[in-house]
């Protein structure tokens, strides 16, 4: 875009929405969440594993954000499952990134499931797609806490929970939380029309 400050006021009128402060729901240790503990901001982020236009924030909007504010401790970012009834296998998706979560590969895995998504959405089979950045031991690892663990899907209520306090009705669906305050953005965000929004609110 030419100039980004234009569509960034064209989104906030269009998009954002400032909801009422409440303090989120954010598991301890959180492998969702990474960043500075004490960044002025924090930007969550509601995705559907098989939402194409998630898939294209993920791919597109997220590196940036993640090099540009999160590595460099002015915002944390937080991610929020959020699957839709709608899509048949992005419950399996989401118990396969957060059973990789638990070891220590959620970004790995994640960033792998967005980038198939072609490739497993029309029959489930996210197993074959996420095999091919894991060892073997390490896929005999996810498939056991896939299969047993009870838990797995904690993060998801918690997540679908805080999505209702927040009126979530669309994937992606994001929210900027700075100085108390929760503005909620429905919809793809391209990057420059993001970056000039987060630099307004620091620099206020």
């Amino acid at each position: 875009m030419k100039n980004s400050l234009i569509p960034a006021a064209a989104a906030l009128a269009l998009f954002a929405m400032t909801l009422a402060a409440a303090p989120p729901t954010i598991p301890a240790k959180n492998y969702k969440l990474s960043g500075n503990p004490t960044a002025a901001m924090t930007v969550e982020v509601y995705t559907d594993y098989e939402c194409p236009s998630c898939r294209n924030l993920y791919m597109q909007v997220l590196p940036n954000l993640t090099a540009e504010y999160v590595a460099t401790g002015k915002v944390q970012l937080l991610h929020r499952d959020f699957p839709l009834d709608m899509h048949k296998f992005t419950r399996i998706a989401t118990k396969y990134a957060n059973a990789a979560g638990q070891m220590g590969k959620y970004d790995l895995v994640a960033k792998q499931i967005f980038a198939t998504q072609s490739e497993w959405a029309p029959d489930g089979k996210v197993d074959i797609a996420v095999a091919k950045v894991l060892t073997a031991a390490e896929m005999t690892k996810i498939r056991e806490i896939v299969k047993s663990d009870t838990h797995l899907d904690d993060t998801v209520t918690a997540d679908l929970a805080q999505g209702g306090k927040d009126a979530v009705n669309q994937t992606p669906t994001l929210i900027i939380v700075r100085n108390g305050k929760r503005t909620k953005i429905d919809g793809f965000l391209p990057y420059p029309v993001l970056k000039s929004y987060i630099d307004q609110l620091l620099s206020k």
